[in-house]
């Protein structure tokens, strides 16, 4: 009976993953649900791409910000670490949670960079594209697009598409969780350990 069980959560594991087929599930309803998730992919990164500069421009007032809230001027980073460990020490919830938000910005950011690093090195035109989005959203000076057009010399049709691709390449980089194909193996070796 055990072994039984044991297999029917293997094979429920793997139904659950997409690894065999579910009765239950038509292929109308894999197409849709795998359209809007491509659709908020694409919107995610779209939108994360238009606050960048934002996102950036508040990491870089962050340890000023701090020094203010907390009275004292700070002259390097290793006050500011001694400052805040200090302070979180001592219960500043407050304080805690910037630094966490800012930690999670970071981390998106950083995610952002890796993604257009990726895309930079496509062969054929990942430069190309990766210029498209840089002089768009990343660039520290908003630049317009009659001025990328002029920089990159290409038709604004061929433009628009470009970028187009390049958000979704960007999209499937940063929201492909390699994650969630870590858990799937830890289910599987957790199900085979139980055998």
């Amino acid at each position: 009976m055990c072994d039984s069980n044991q297999s029917e959560a293997f094979l429920n594991m793997l139904t659950r993953r997409g690894l065999l087929e579910d009765p239950e599930i038509d292929d109308n309803k894999v197409r849709q649900a795998e359209k809007t998730k491509k659709r908020n992919m694409y919107h995610n990164t779209q939108l994360m791409l238009k606050h960048y500069r934002d996102i950036n421009w508040a990491l870089e007032c962050f340890p000023e910000g701090v020094a203010e809230e907390l009275d004292r001027p700070l002259h390097n980073l290793d006050s500011l670490l001694s400052l805040i460990n200090t302070e979180l020490g001592m219960g500043n919830a407050k304080l805690e949670n910037r630094l966490m938000s800012i930690q999670r910005s970071r981390l998106l950011l950083d995610r952002v960079n890796e993604a257009l690093t990726v895309l930079r090195h496509k062969p054929g035109n990942g430069e190309l594209m990766y210029q498209s989005l840089y002089l768009s959203y990343i660039a520290p000076e908003t630049v317009g697009t009659v001025e990328i057009l002029y920089r990159l010399n290409i038709s604004a049709r061929h433009f628009y598409r470009i970028r187009q691709q390049a958000i979704n390449i960007l999209s499937i980089c940063l929201w492909a969780a390699p994650a969630g194909e870590l858990d799937a193996w830890l289910e599987v070796l957790t199900i085979l350990e139980a055998i």
